[in-house]
């Protein structure tokens, strides 16, 4: 007899207010969080080439103490140590981050550092092929965060971070759920003022969550409802982005923003982009949607019946379609959809050399979103023959 349904749905336990100016409703979030001392994070470009930051110190007022403004591309551990020095000094009781990944990624680190102390090192997710992940226990007092994010990412809403350490050549993946943010402020104003090509190549990163969220060996019904409804609302809105109409927008980091609210567990394509950015400074919607297809396509065989229903919620007739086929068809959207945008198709394209494949090879081996590939991965083979296709 078949086994009945059994999983585990870990939900996101968060506010999310969206709207065209969601950044005035910053004071009352604060005040209902208890802040007085608020410590806004950021990085130089999004301080220097709009106006997003200033707005929030506006809609602050005095709760704002400081602004440490040095978020660097995928939060290398240099910049928490900076971080952190600020932080030790101010002594926030709130931090609002204010920018992308890599930004909202650099808050957590603060919020884990000043609840738990030592280095980020201490805290970091150790992972063991081809499927065990042995997790740190914290102590849950944290810091309350605050997001605004400026991209389609969603890093905002994830339950953990990753540090890009040069020297040992990969990234420091730290899953801490106490500093999962509190609230989320979708301001359609401040998505406006970030590059077409960044929010483009965010989004399709998102769309790269929902995908691996649907074949995750721990995919359940509830994800499928959110990765599956995003994929489709990403298909509709995402091509109409570059007309800056505030509804598609908001209407796509809606879509974005629920391929991560899913809950599901990820697989080879993350475990991949993580290095390749890190390693090659690759930004990561860029790495995820170079890969994604070819990934989807390794995957095939051991998740055909999973990707047919990604062909159906990207609007492809799959009647008369083997499984199979159906999944190859939805590799194949998703291709045209990334390149339809005008985003780069190879690695070589982003810098990354032919020799650097092994190195990313070698440091996916350690990334713990290896655990809930469908097909098992277990050595650098299969990495290898991904990164090669996708280069």
């Amino acid at each position: 007899m078949a086994q009945s349904l059994t999983y585990t749905y870990n939900s996101v336990a968060q506010e999310v207010v969206c709207a065209e100016d969601a950044i005035s409703s910053l004071p009352a979030i604060v005040d209902r969080l208890g802040g007085t001392r608020v410590m806004l994070v950021c990085g130089p470009s999004i301080l220097e080439k709009s106006d997003v930051v200033t707005r929030v110190q506006a809609a602050l007022g005095d709760r704002c103490v400081g602004l440490f403004s040095g978020v660097a591309p995928h939060s290398p551990v240099h910049t928490l140590d900076e971080a952190m020095r600020m932080a030790h000094d101010l002594k926030p009781d709130a931090l609002v981050s204010v920018g992308g990944g890599s930004t909202h990624d650099t808050t957590k680190g603060i919020a884990t550092l000043l609840g738990e102390g030592g280095t980020i090192h201490d805290h970091q997710v150790i992972f063991e092929p081809p499927d065990k992940v042995i997790l740190p226990i914290f102590s849950g007092n944290r810091v309350p965060i605050i997001t605004v994010p400026t991209t389609m990412g969603a890093a905002e809403l994830s339950r953990g971070g990753g540090f890009t350490d040069k020297e040992l050549g990969r990234k420091i993946v730290v899953a801490d759920p106490a500093t999962i943010p509190r609230s989320i402020v979708i301001d359609g104003r401040a998505l406006a003022t970030t590059p077409m090509s960044i929010l483009l190549s965010t989004a399709m990163g998102q769309m790269r969550i929902a995908v691996e969220s649907i074949y995750s060996t721990k995919h359940n019904p509830i994800s499928d409802s959110m990765a599956l409804h995003a994929i489709s609302m990403l298909v509709k809105y995402l091509p109409q982005c570059p007309g800056l109409d505030p509804d598609c927008l908001l209407n796509t980091k809606t879509a974005a923003s629920m391929a991560t609210m899913a809950g599901g567990s990820l697989g080879l394509n993350t475990a991949m982009a993580h290095h390749v950015g890190g390693l090659y400074e690759v930004p990561h919607g860029d790495a995820n949607a170079i890969m994604l297809p070819h990934t989807m396509r390794f995957n095939s065989e051991a998740s055909a019946d999973r990707q047919a229903l990604i062909a159906q919620a990207m609007g492809i007739d799959t009647a008369g379609m083997s499984d199979h086929t159906a999944a190859l068809a939805a590799a194949d959207a998703v291709e045209n959809l990334r390149d339809s945008l005008g985003l780069p198709g190879r690695l070589r394209d982003v810098g990354v050399p032919e020799e650097g494949l092994e190195l990313i090879a070698a440091a996916t081996l350690h990334d713990r979103s290896l655990a809930t590939n469908p097909s098992p991965v277990t050595d650098a083979g299969p990495i290898m023959s991904v990164l090669r296709s996708s280069w």
